[in-house]
């Protein structure tokens, strides 16, 4: 079977798993009254001992603006959560109260996830061992891409003694985080920045065609509407995109944009011949199986 039609259902599997935790995570974070944790706590914690700052969040969300995570990370240390470590690099390291938090909010999806039940046990432990066989085989195959969203994911794995679904939780979490280091190598080399970028994808993608729809879909990452503009004007100097009030892609960058992707599916897909083919197809019914069931 051809593996490339996997990682949709597994992204949605993971996806529908997320919304039973995702909401006891968000409720444990309120209660603590971290501000906006989402972008900053857990990772945090998968940094240590490394600090964390604007810059290494960028090494994987590079979409986002510096500002916006210095802003979020300058209020996690008004909090108490957080403590300068290194002014000159915006470095900061989780305080004891802000790394209690970090693991309460951990704890609240592995309790979630204790509980529930979407398919038979050993159904279960046939979708781990799977999905453990295609962590390993990413972390050992040859680069690129390099390995740093899937080794910092790897750090807060949970061990064998976890209940099964935390453990189903994390492979899919790590071939996400693989996703994004396969991604991030087949576009960089290009040297545009991130939010560039991703407005670039917008318009391949058809999701949208004028500034302002850019910064309305966009305006969580922390860039203004005038930097989105700037990003089109270098998109169009590059011959990617064309127009003015209404943007298209051209068919150099309808090239660009399709190569970076088929770019991105060959690093991804390349540790998946670790699965016989038999072995893939197993793989495919039991994430059919359980998004269906979540």
């Amino acid at each position: 079977m051809d593996t490339v039609t996997l990682w949709p259902i597994a992204l949605e599997a993971l996806q529908a798993l997320g919304r039973h935790y995702g909401p006891e995570m968000a409720r444990v974070a309120a209660e603590l009254k971290v501000p906006e944790w989402s972008g900053w706590l857990l990772p945090a914690l998968v940094f240590e001992p490394e600090p964390i700052s604007a810059a290494r969040l960028r090494v994987r969300s590079p979409y986002t603006s510096a500002r916006l995570y210095d802003e979020r990370l300058t209020n996690a240390t008004k909090q108490g959560f957080l403590a300068l470590v290194n002014e000159a690099e915006g470095a900061y390291r989780l305080t004891a109260l802000g790394k209690q938090a970090a693991e309460r909010v951990i704890e609240a999806a592995y309790v979630r996830m204790a509980i529930l039940q979407p398919m038979p046990s050993d159904e279960l432990k046939r979708l781990a061992d799977l999905l453990r066989r295609l962590v390993m085989s990413c972390l050992e195959a040859p680069e690129p891409p390099g390995k740093w969203c899937i080794a910092h994911s790897r750090k807060v794995d949970p061990g064998d003694n976890a209940p099964v679904l935390v453990r189903v939780d994390q492979y899919l979490s790590d071939l996400a985080a693989y996703r994004d280091d396969a991604h991030l190598a087949a576009w960089q080399p290009y040297r545009i920045d991130g939010h560039a970028w991703e407005a670039f994808t917008y318009l391949w993608r058809g999701e949208a065609t004028t500034l302002d729809e850019i910064f309305r879909k966009l305006e969580r990452r922390g860039y203004s509407r005038d930097e989105y503009g700037q990003a089109l004007e270098d998109l169009i100097r590059r011959g990617w995109v064309e127009g003015r009030k209404v943007y298209q892609i051209t068919a150099l960058g309808k090239e660009i944009r399709q190569t970076a992707e088929e770019t991105t599916d060959r690093y991804f897909y390349a540790p998946w011949s670790c699965l016989t083919q038999a072995e893939a197809e197993d793989l495919r019914d039991l994430l059919i199986r359980l998004r269906d069931s979540l």
